[in-house]
């Protein structure tokens, strides 16, 4: 009998093997003890009544999937899933067995969810990420079937809101910012539609002055670099002179800084190989929001600053979506569709010019 500690949550689990009722063996895991010794406990309960009085709770399933998730997935997409199970799921379901979760039960928490007010897109995540866990349990015969999928996501209408600057706001904004760093920083972000995580992953390597162009192709989270989100967020977006200029500024500055030449693994937009802190970021931020007095934003939101820019520029959404490295067209549409000025009377009044009779004018002949 073995029991271990997970020092990340602060309590204990054990893993052992039960022999099943036709004779083959199974191997067992169970977390969340609160000590060594009630662990040992219900390891020694489990092997002394077989597989066959086993219980399987939720929680146990939903903190197996979280292992098994964050193996395979990013950091800061495991912290997402983290903490919507840990603080909308197993309080909810918490040591209810598996099998016994019927659809009664999820259209009951999707009432809870819809109770609590929250944003419809959150809510969906959230059920996603039941139906994920059914599924996985499934997968480790755990449960036969999928109550979360069989019942279907909230029919909740998502709002189409979104905060952005107008290019008004954004220069109000940037004639504040007194520091060269976070000049060009906010400066690139917003001609770029670059998510945060991959204008802080940037190197020199990354900056090509010759054409103009800024290459993609991986994200900071909390300093440390991974690939990009998706395929399609490796892109090289091609930026304004005024911007490259400001880099190059920028680059020249490290150079004093650093008494040479800045390396091509070095970031752009912190010292030598590692970037500006989070922390250190949003506290500059929110400062020189405060100090423009414009409408406060999230630094994602820059993001859609450039979309917006570039929709009232008249750009086609094609172009719009590749520099944004969305997958296909559809993503842009479905996030950016409202923003496009264009009404329906509008193109109605612009199809009346198609066959307008053309005006004919007389003139009049002079009489001698």
């Amino acid at each position: 009998m073995a029991v271990y500690k997970d020092k990340e949550r602060d309590t204990w689990y054990f893993i052992t093997r039960i022999k099943k009722s036709d004779g083959t063996w199974k191997q067992v895991k169970r977390r969340g003890f609160k000590s060594e010794k009630a662990a040992l406990l219900a390891e020694a309960r489990l092997e002394e009544e077989g597989i066959a009085e086993e219980k399987i709770t939720f929680r146990s399933v939903a903190n197996e999937y979280l292992e098994w998730y964050k193996k395979r997935r990013k950091e800061s997409s495991y912290n997402k899933i983290r903490s919507i199970i840990e603080v909308h799921l197993i309080p909810y379901f918490n040591n209810k067995e598996i099998t016994t979760i019927s659809k009664r039960d999820v259209i009951k928490f999707h009432d809870k969810l819809i109770d609590s007010k929250m944003a419809a897109s959150h809510a969906k995540k959230i059920h996603t990420t039941l139906s994920a866990i059914f599924n996985f349990a499934i997968k480790y015969e755990y449960c036969k079937e999928n109550p979360a999928q069989l019942v279907g996501n909230l029919d909740l209408k998502e709002e189409k809101h979104m905060d952005y600057w107008t290019l008004d706001e954004f220069k109000a904004f940037i004639k504040v910012v007194d520091d060269d760093l976070y000049y060009a920083f906010f400066m690139t972000l917003y001609y770029s539609g670059m998510r945060k995580g991959e204008a802080l992953a940037l190197t020199w390597a990354d900056i090509d002055f010759d054409n103009q162009l800024i290459n993609v192709d991986k994200t900071d989270y909390n300093r440390k670099v991974t690939t990009t989100k998706t395929e399609a967020s490796r892109r090289k977006i091609l930026m304004p002179k005024f911007i490259m200029d400001l880099l190059k500024k920028l680059k020249l500055k490290q150079a004093v800084y650093y008494g040479y030449e800045p390396k091509m693994t070095y970031r752009v937009f912190g010292e030598f190989h590692d970037s500006i802190s989070t922390t250190t970021l949003d506290r500059r931020f929110e400062k020189y929001v405060k100090l423009a007095g414009v409408k406060k934003i999230r630094i994602h939101d820059f993001r859609h600053s450039h979309a917006s820019y570039l929709i009232n520029k008249g750009a086609i959404i094609s172009m719009i979506a590749s520099r944004l490295g969305h997958s296909d067209v559809a993503t842009t549409l479905n996030i950016y569709s409202h923003l496009y000025p264009t009404t329906e009377k509008e193109a109605v009044l612009q199809m009346e010019d198609d066959f307008k009779p053309a005006k004919i004018i007389e003139f009049k002949s002079k009489e001698n």
